[in-house]
């Protein structure tokens, strides 16, 4: 097996290793258990007095996905030196953009993956019961209006995933541009720890962040005598740790492609560095900060990991809820808000084709 796809499928282990909403949503009800399901359902059934033994779980977890963070990096250094000596003689891929043949196993795969659950969802929505035919009689919008203007907690639970992770995309972007400048530009034994430092709490599985979470701010914090636990500001908290990273990348690769001859100008003639940050810098790289905070946002939006661990009555998001109803059995109020979330979300992933070819290339993942 060739470097690549080594790295591949360390990255789908360190993925899958922390991933709560599938295992939950399909292993649960069948008693298949991972490693945060049960988590999940040890602090769920038992409170707070279970977090010596929840700890302990999410060390071991940490301590899985750091191995297979050490050996993914390891697999992409030698995938790039590979590339690098057959980058005269690569092969074309099967899901290139060759002809339609080419493209045809792909083409069904993606129906397969992609298009018939999202098929199954909104069929599921459009009626009164799973398994009921969809026809002229059974279609209803009964489900959406529920949804929308009845469960009081669904209601909560777009105003808090909306405002959470409008004001963590906005935060985590007012934080890159400047801490990008010198991640990108400068070079230094703390900057590469900083650096390092960015990426563990989105590497590490969401349940082992949200038990550190809830391990710091169980107890008022020193001085200042706070207690996050148990309201929304713990979720923004993981949020603003957790999603850091993908805030930062986009904007380091505006950084990358900018001519910093304008900067170094600016620079000699007295500008100081906060002036060149906000007149001269900030407008170059904004559509890269901006791609940054709309892929924030939808990340956080759709987000589960985390939150199932820390929500709270008043505090729920969209995830929560969505994981609520399916577990309570109203799958079809599930259905109604899995519709209304993918809705969003395909509609702000459209908006940054307004974006155009100011991005950077690879910035954002649905984009060439």
């Amino acid at each position: 097996m060739t470097p690549p796809l080594l790295a591949g499928v360390a990255l789908s282990f360190v993925s899958c290793l922390g991933n709560f909403g599938i295992p939950a949503l399909l292993g649960i009800p069948g008693n298949y258990l991972v490693l945060p399901t049960l988590i999940y359902q040890r602090l769920a059934g038992f409170g707070p007095a279970v977090l010596s033994e929840v700890a302990v779980l999410s060390v071991l977890i940490g301590m899985i996905a750091v191995i297979g963070i050490v050996a993914q990096d390891v697999l992409l250094r030698g995938a790039t030196s590979a590339r690098q000596a057959r980058r005269s003689s690569r092969a074309p891929s099967s899901c290139g953009a060759g002809g339609g043949r080419s493209r045809s196993p792909c083409g069904r795969s993606h129906s397969c993956v992609l298009v018939l659950p999202l098929t199954a969802l909104l069929l599921t929505s459009l009626v009164s019961a799973v398994g009921v035919p969809l026809d002229a009689a059974s279609a209803t919008l009964e489900n959406y209006r529920f949804v929308l203007f009845e469960h009081a907690a669904a209601r909560r639970a777009f105003r808090n995933s909306i405002g959470s992770s409008a004001v963590a995309a906005l935060i985590i972007v007012l934080i890159a541009v400047p801490l990008a400048y010198f991640l990108a530009w400068r070079s230094s034994r703390l900057l590469r720890a900083v650096n390092i430092v960015t990426e563990v709490p989105y590497a590490v599985p969401g349940v082992v962040l949200a038990i550190a979470a809830i391990l710091m701010f169980l107890k008022p914090l020193p001085v200042l005598g706070l207690s996050l636990y148990n309201t929304i500001w713990i979720i923004l908290f993981c949020y603003l740790a957790r999603f850091l990273v993908l805030g930062l990348r986009p904007v380091m690769s505006g950084y990358h492609q900018l001519d910093r001859t304008l900067e170094e100008a600016a620079q000699i003639v007295g500008a100081r560095l906060v002036r060149r940050l906000v007149t001269i810098i900030l407008p170059l790289v904004a559509p890269a900060a901006a791609a940054g905070a709309l892929l924030i946002f939808l990340t956080a939006f759709n987000e589960l990991t985390v939150s199932a661990l820390l929500w709270s009555t008043g505090a729920e998001t969209l995830g929560v809820v969505f994981f609520s109803f399916q577990q309570g059995g109203d799958s079809n109020y599930a259905a109604a808000l899995g519709v209304l979330t993918v809705i969003v979300s395909i509609t702000l992933m459209l908006a940054t084709l307004l974006l155009g070819g100011r991005l950077p290339k690879g910035v954002l993942p649905w984009r060439d």
